[in-house]
C-alpha cells in the first residue's frame, strides 16, 4: 500500500523529530550524568595531609586532629599526615604544589607563606594553590612583666613616642612575622616609625618568654599561647590582645582595638591544596572542613592551645588572603625589608 505524498511527508518528518529528540535526550542524560558525578566527587585513592612540621608541632597536631575527626565519624578513612620539614614549610609547599589538579593532596598552611614570597624566600604564593578555607586565628599578646611600670598599652606608646628605642621587645625568631607586625601597627597608630623600635629576635618563643622574665627585655610580643602559663603563675601581665574580640583564653584582657589602636592582626591557619582543583573537588572539601570546625572536640582542641575559632571558606578566604597579603607588603616595605 503507498502512502499519499503528505503521509509520505508527516511520516519523514516523524522520523526526523524522533531523531532530534533521542539526541536530545542522550545529550541530556550526558550532562545529568556529569553533574551527578561532579557533585559526588570523593577521594579515589589516599589522601596526603602534608605539614611543614615534625610530629608534635602546632601545623602537624591540626592535620592529625583533622585526620582523627574525618576517620572517628566514618567521613574519611584513607588519610595520612606526611611530614615535609625545612626551609620555614618551603619543602612541604613545594610538594603539594607539584601535584596540580590532584584533590588527593592537602596542606596546613600559616601565614608565613606570605612573608617568604614577598621576601623571595620562596617562589610560591597563596595564589599557587587553591585555597579551600581558613580554619583558625593565633591571636597575639602584648605582654610585660608583672612588675613593669607599663600597666597599659597608652603607657607603652607615650614611652615610645618619646624614644622608640627605650623599649626592648622580643618578635620571637624572625623579624617580618606577625607578633613584628602587630608592635609594628601600634607604633604606627601612634605616629612613631616602626623602623625605629628596638625590636630583638630570640631563637623561640620560649628563649624570648626567658629574656622577658628574666629582666633582659622590656616587651614580649607573641603568641597567646606562650604567655598565658606565666599570666597565671602571676609572672607577667598581657597589655593587650590583636584579635578581632577578646582571646577565650584570656577573657579580662581588652583588645587594642577596645583601647583604641585600630590593630587587629592575627597568625590564621589554613588548609590548601594544589592549583587546578575542580569546583567540585574543591567543594567536597570545602564541606569536609566545615564539619570538622564545628564538631566540639574541634573547639575543644583549640582552646586547649589558645587559638581561636574561625571559619572562612571560598571567595571570602582567597579575599582575606589577597588583603592580608597586600598589608604584608606594605608592612614589610615600611620595616624596610622589602629591597
Amino acid at each position: 500500500m503507498r502512502l499519499p505524498p503528505h503521509g509520505l511527508t508527516a511520516l519523514r518528518m516523524s522520523h526526523r523529530f524522533l531523531r532530534v529528540l533521542l539526541v536530545r535526550v542522550v545529550a541530556l542524560a550526558a550532562i545529568c550524568s556529569c553533574a551527578v558525578s561532579a557533585q559526588n566527587w570523593k577521594p579515589q585513592k589516599a589522601v596526603e595531609c602534608v605539614v611543614g612540621s615534625a610530629p608534635g608541632g602546632g601545623n602537624d597536631k591540626t592535620a592529625r586532629t583533622l585526620q582523627r575527626l574525618w576517620q572517628a565519624n566514618q567521613w574519611l578513612d584513607n588519610i595520612a599526615v606526611v611530614n615535609k620539614v625545612g626551609g620555614g614549610g618551603a619543602i612541604a609547599y613545594s610538594y603539594v604544589a607539584q601535584h596540580a589538579g590532584d584533590a588527593h593532596y592537602l596542606a596546613v598552611v600559616r601565614k608565613a607563606l606570605l612573608a617568604n614570597h614577598i621576601l623571595g624566600r620562596s617562589t610560591l604564593n597563596y595564589t599557587d594553590f587553591t585555597t579551600l578555607a581558613v580554619i583558625g586565628d593565633e591571636a597575639m599578646a602584648l605582654a610585660v612583666r608583672a612588675d613593669s611600670p607599663i600597666r597599659t598599652v597608652k603607657d607603652l606608646v607615650d614611652r615610645i613616642r618619646v624614644d622608640p628605642q627605650s623599649i626592648s621587645v622580643a618578635v620571637g625568631s624572625a623579624r617580618g612575622a606577625t607578633p613584628h607586625f602587630v608592635y609594628a601597627l601600634v607604633a604606627k597608630s601612634a605616629g612613631v616609625d616602626p623602623r625605629r623600635l628596638k625590636v630583638i629576635t630570640f631563637g623561640g618563643a620560649a628563649e624570648s618568654v626567658t629574656n622577658l622574665l628574666g629582666g633582659h627585655i622590656d616587651l614580649l610580643a607573641g603568641s597567646v599561647d606562650n604567655v598565658i602559663p606565666h599570666v597565671q603563675s602571676g609572672a607577667m601581665r598581657v597589655l593587650g590582645v590583636s584579635s578581632a574580640r577578646r582571646s577565650t583564653a584570656l577573657p579580662d584582657v581588652p583588645t587594642l582595638k577596645e583601647q583604641g589602636y585600630d590593630v587587629v592582626q592575627g597568625g590564621w591557619i589554613a588548609v590548601m591544596a594544589p592549583h587546578g582543583l575542580t569546583d567540585a573537588q574543591t567543594a567536597y572539601w570545602e564541606t569536609m572542613l566545615e564539619r570538622a570546625v564545628n564538631l566540639p572536640e574541634w573547639k575543644r582542641v583549640l582552646a586547649e592551645d589558645a587559638l581561636e575559632w574561625e571559619f572562612v571558606k571560598g571567595p571570602a578566604a582567597r579575599e582575606l588572603l589577597k588583603k592580608d597579603y597586600e598589608l604584608s607588603r606594605m608592612l614589610l616595605g615600611e620595616l624596610g625589608m622589602v629591597k
